[in-house]
């Protein structure tokens, strides 16, 4: 048997995937795996499983990060956040389940198409709209958005 470490990431990364997706999920290549699917259901369990599900023309993406940045926040902690940190962060706000279209069309004009292909924005409306998963959003200027998201709330509300 080939032992290389080209064939034990592969081997290893087959392990990382739940054995009830194997039949729709396979491994693509590094923290990648592939899915001609789009099917809601599939992607939140994709996210359940710790999945960055992503989509490019006719393929879901899913990406598996091996390495995390994780922050330990228990009661006792001694995390540090910097009177400067504490200062820049009031220029933001943190929305949960809001502004969904806004959401994707910043993604688009950042990334483009590709990165949020249209199949995979129509299964997260799916998952939003059954409240399956949440969806969270940073605002820039608390001010601007706090006036926007009232006229989106109310037009996603007449929809």
């Amino acid at each position: 048997m080939d032992t290389t470490p080209e064939n034990d990431r592969e081997e290893e990364a087959r392990k990382l995937l739940p054995a009830y997706l194997k039949h729709m999920v396979h491994h693509y290549h590094d923290d990648f795996y592939v899915s001609r699917s789009f099917d809601p259901r599939l992607i939140v369990q994709l996210m359940s499983e710790g999945f960055l599900p992503i989509a490019t023309k006719g393929y879901l993406l899913p990406k598996l990060h091996v390495e995390r940045c994780v922050l330990r926040l228990h009661p006792h902690s001694k995390l540090h956040i910097s009177k400067s940190t504490r200062k820049k962060s009031k220029r933001f706000s943190l929305s949960i389940n809001e502004c969904f279209d806004r959401v994707v069309a910043g993604c688009h004009n950042q990334h483009g198409i590709n990165w949020l292909f249209p199949p995979i924005v129509k299964a997260f409306l799916a998952i939003h709209l059954q409240t399956m998963a949440g969806s969270s959003s940073v605002h820039g200027d608390k001010n601007n958005d706090k006036s926007n998201n009232n006229n989106n709330n109310n037009n996603n509300n007449n929809t």
